[in-house]
Order: C-alpha cells, then sequence, then structure tokens
C-alpha cells in the first residue's frame, strides 16, 4: 500500500517538472528575441551669451499727427489743387467753393455798414444843433435871472421910499409888477433850458444807438468776410495729402457738422507705432525701450523704434483688456506707410555674458520619482555669488579673502542647522537675515576704514535690490551617474520666446540639461522581455 503511494507521488513529481520544463522551452521559444528598449533623453548645453526678453504685440504704424480738413461753410467745390500724395505747406491753398454768394453777403453787409455810418451823421447833426439850443435856453434863463435880480433890487428900495411917505403907492405898485414879471420870466427860461436839455438827451442816446449799429453792422461785415475766406481751404500743417474725399462740383453742407475733405499727415519721416500691449505684459514696459518690429510688406526687413509714451486709457474687447504703446519711428527711408500692420517686439530687458538655457529644458517633466540636486552642496564657498561679489565690490586682499571665506564657513553651518529647525518659510527668511547681519560685522573687523565706507554703501545695495537679482526659482533636470534624470533647483530671469537666463548655481556653461525624450524604440541599452530570462538572471523588474 505505502509502495504504490510512493510511485504514486514520484510519478506525480516528475510530471509536475516535466510540465515546467515544458513550459519554460514554449516561453523562451515565444519571446526569444524580443525586447524593451530604455529611454535615451535629448539634451541641450548651457549657454553663455547675450540674452534679450521681449513683449510680442501687434500694431499699426501711423503718423504722429494727422488732420482732416474740412468745410465750415456749404457749398459746390469749384476748384482743387491737390490730389493724393501731394506735399503741402502750411497755409497753402489746397481747394476752393464757390464764392459768389458769400460774395453777395459781404457786399450787403458793407451796404448796411454804410447806411449805420450815415444815420450816424445825422444824429451827430442833431446834437449839435439841439446843443445849441441847450445854450440859447441857458443864455436867456441867465438874463431872466438879471431882470428878477434888478427888479427885485428896484423893488426893495421902493418899498423903503414908501414906508417913509417918500414915493407913491402908484410907483410901488408898478415896481412890484415889473418884479413879479421877472420873476415869470426866469422861471419860463428854466423850463425852456429843461426842455432843450432832454432833447438833447434823447438825441444824444440816439447817436450811441447809431454807434451801436454801426459795431454790429462791422461784425457782420467782418462775419461775412470770413465767410469769404472759408471759400478758400488751405492746409493746416506742412505734410502729404493721404486721403482726398471730394470731386469739383461737389457739394458740400456744414449746417451739422463740418464735411472732411481732405486727410493730411504730418512729416512721414517720423512716424508712430501705436502697439496693444495685455495688461499682463503692461507692467514690464518703460518709456526709451527699444522696439523692433517687422511689416507685411517688408518681411525680410527689421525696422527699429523707440517706446515713447504708456496711455493710461485702456481698451476692453471682450474681456480682453489692453494698453496702447506708441513708439517712435524714424521713416526717413520711406518704406513704411500709414495703417500697415506691425509685429511688434518690445525689448523690456537685456543682459551680455548671463548663462542661459533653452526654454524646453524648464518644460520637460521626467514620469517617476526622480532625484534632487541642491544648488548650495555642490558649490565651493569661493564659488558662491555672496563671496565673489563681495570681495570684488570691497577690493578684498588675498588675506581678507581667506579669512572672510572662514566666515562664510563658521556662519554658514548655523544657517544650515536653523534651516533645518525651521517650520516654515518666515523663519528661513528669518534665519537667513540673521546669517547676513552676522557675516558682515564679522567682516567689518577685519577691514579697513575706506572698504568699511563701501560695505556699508553695499549693504544699503544690497538691501535695496534684496530679491531682485536673485530671480524665480524653476527646476530643470540632468542625466545622473545611472542614465536617469535628477532635478536641479534653480533660479530664473529674463526670458524670450526660446531662451532663459539661469541665474548663478549648480549648473555652469557647457553643462547638459534635458529637454526632451529622444527615442523609445532601437535607441539606448535594451533589455529583453523574457521573463523566463530576467528571473534566471536575478533581474525581477
Amino acid at each position: 500500500m505505502k509502495k504504490g503511494s510512493g510511485m504514486k507521488k514520484s510519478r506525480i513529481w516528475i510530471g509536475f517538472v516535466l510540465f515546467i520544463i515544458v513550459a519554460a522551452v514554449v516561453l523562451i521559444v515565444v519571446f526569444r528575441g524580443k525586447t524593451i528598449a530604455v529611454p535615451e533623453y535629448k539634451t541641450a548645453n548651457v549657454k553663455r551669451g547675450k540674452l534679450q526678453a521681449i513683449v510680442s504685440s501687434t500694431g499699426t504704424v501711423n503718423p504722429i499727427n494727422t488732420v482732416k480738413v474740412g468745410s465750415q461753410i456749404s457749398g459746390n467745390i469749384k476748384e482743387i489743387y491737390v490730389v493724393y500724395n501731394s506735399i503741402v505747406q502750411k497755409n497753402q491753398m489746397v481747394a476752393r467753393i464757390d464764392a459768389a454768394v458769400y460774395d453777395a453777403q459781404l457786399d450787403q453787409a458793407r451796404a448796411q455798414l454804410l447806411l449805420a455810418q450815415t444815420q450816424l451823421l445825422e444824429k451827430q447833426k442833431e446834437v449839435i444843433a439841439i446843443q445849441a439850443s441847450v445854450d440859447s435856453a441857458r443864455a436867456s434863463l441867465r438874463s431872466a435871472q438879471a431882470s428878477f435880480l434888478e427888479a427885485s433890487l428896484q423893488f426893495d428900495r421902493i418899498a423903503k421910499l414908501t414906508g417913509k411917505k417918500t414915493a407913491s403907492q402908484s410907483t410901488f405898485d408898478e415896481i412890484q409888477a415889473k418884479r413879479d414879471t421877472a420873476r415869470g420870466a426866469e422861471e419860463a427860461a428854466q423850463a425852456n433850458l429843461k426842455a432843450a436839455q432832454a432833447q438833447l438827451q434823447r438825441v444824444i442816446a440816439q447817436e450811441k444807438g447809431a454807434r451801436a449799429l454801426i459795431v454790429e453792422r462791422e461784425a457782420a461785415v467782418k462775419l461775412a468776410s470770413v465767410k469769404l475766406d472759408y471759400c478758400t481751404i488751405r492746409s493746416p500743417i506742412d505734410g502729404i495729402v493721404i486721403e482726398r474725399a471730394v470731386d469739383v462740383g461737389q457739394t458740400v453742407a456744414a449746417s451739422l457738422q463740418s464735411p472732411i475733405l481732405f486727410t493730411i499727415a504730418e512729416d512721414l519721416k517720423h512716424m508712430q507705432l501705436e502697439v496693444d500691449v495685455s495688461e499682463a505684459d503692461v507692467g514690464q514696459i518703460q518709456p526709451y525701450q527699444k522696439v523692433e518690429f517687422t511689416v507685411d510688406a517688408f518681411t525680410d526687413k527689421k525696422f527699429k523704434a523707440e517706446v515713447r509714451q504708456i496711455r493710461n486709457s485702456p481698451t476692453n474687447i471682450q474681456n480682453v483688456v489692453t494698453y496702447k504703446v506708441i513708439a517712435d519711428v524714424d521713416n526717413k527711408s520711406g518704406l513704411l506707410r500709414p495703417g500697415m500692420t506691425a509685429n511688434v517686439s518690445i525689448i523690456v530687458a537685456y543682459q551680455d555674458g548671463v548663462l542661459k538655457v533653452t526654454n524646453a529644458a524648464l518644460r520637460f517633466r521626467p514620469a517617476g520619482k526622480i532625484k534632487e540636486i541642491r544648488s548650495e552642496k555642490s558649490r565651493s564657498i569661493t564659488e558662491r555669488p555672496i563671496y565673489v561679489n563681495t570681495v570684488k565690490n570691497l577690493g578684498l586682499d588675498d588675506k581678507q579673502a581667506k579669512e572672510f571665506e572662514k566666515i562664510l564657513e563658521d556662519v554658514g553651518k548655523k544657517l544650515k542647522d536653523t534651516m533645518q529647525d525651521a517650520e516654515d518659510e518666515d523663519e528661513k527668511r528669518q534665519g537667513f537675515r540673521l546669517f547676513m547681519t552676522r557675516v558682515f560685522t564679522r567682516l567689518g573687523a577685519i577691514l579697513t576704514e575706506p572698504q568699511r565706507e563701501k560695505l556699508r554703501a553695499y549693504v544699503q545695495n544690497l538691501i535695496a535690490t534684496r530679491g531682485k537679482n536673485r530671480g524665480r526659482p524653476a527646476q530643470v533636470f540632468v542625466i545622473d551617474e545611472d542614465g536617469r534624470p535628477k532635478a536641479v533647483k534653480i533660479f530664473i530671469g529674463i526670458t524670450n520666446d526660446t531662451e532663459t537666463e539661469i541665474k548663478p548655481g549648480v549648473l555652469r556653461e557647457d553643462d547638459k540639461v534635458i529637454i526632451g525624450l529622444a527615442s523609445l524604440a532601437g535607441a539606448g541599452s535594451q533589455e529583453s522581455t523574457n521573463p523566463l530570462l530576467r528571473i534566471l538572471s536575478g533581474r525581477r523588474n
């Protein structure tokens, strides 16, 4: 019983081993020669050279000053003296409106003025005549007053004599009658004088009315003369005619608004570029920045301009806000014409001799977990910007430079501990400020007095420009010794469409950074996909 059972178990094990062998053979045959490619990466070198940051947009080439010449009067165009592209001078006659009606209006106004002047002369004569009457009435009054005075004196004498019984009553009555008559004559003379004076005032008022009428008629003559002058259309500026909107015989009506007859551009040798810049980019634009642009008429030629003005008035089109930037253009060649569309690049920053990398390196992100290089770990103290800039700006000698290097090493150890213990970014910033304070305090002790003055100015400049020169944080990838991507933390500066500035750090000139995958088939080392071979070779994945 036991013997049969043992033989049965042996057969089972033999069958299992044979099954494994057959399966292994099948796997080897099926997967023989099949491999997968380990990916290779495209790389680009970190370069040193010139870099300019630009803001790209579109704009329009226009004259600096464009005047639309219109007509202030209505009438028929009788003559036109200019055509398209005619060069004109200021006050030059460019057209003339039929002036027959306005000539007649001027003659009529002059005739009415002459009539008013005649009426004034007549009133002036009346004034002279009435003035004579006034003078005569005044003389009569004086005569009457003298007569009344004489009669009054005689009456007083006779009254005394009558009281003494030396004069008769009849004589007294006669003298009293003369006195009363003289008084009446005086009153009549006064009334005549007032009447004459009143008549004089009336005529003087009429004379003033005649003078006012003359002023009115003179204004009418001036108005008619101005309208007649408006029949001659003149250029208000020196320039070139870029548009003509009328022809001879055409009627223009200026009753509601001035009709446009010509458009004259001032000096096409100096034009302006009007660029629409988005609100996201307008903060980078400053006056006097250089501008390069092309136009469709001359795609192979770059034109130059210079920013003159950033206008504050926004333009909102479908919630897209733009601001108008004006740049001056030298058009002495005469190639540019009003209204041309320009593809514009405004140079907002320029650096020479900077490290730069292609933008593809900043966009690349590998799959899976990656290692990271810390820039501070890979640089010696003498390569760090704080050391290089301080030695250069303060003029440290070799001995001072060595001592400064030791200061950075000693204080840097404390900074490292502070950064490891910091719980948030605020504590890290405070630790870095303390680091800088300790470094420059100890450095000041080994400096000469002139160097201390430079140190104070240097520190003030660092405070004023803190954060400006550091740049923005970013990340690129390099290939490590195992052929795998490894992250590098960097700080970047100005950028354009193709390249970006790298601030001094772990990367150096000619270092290679990953910009993408090269190929998955037929490239790089290859690994077998045969699971049995991989197991037998000890590779699990």
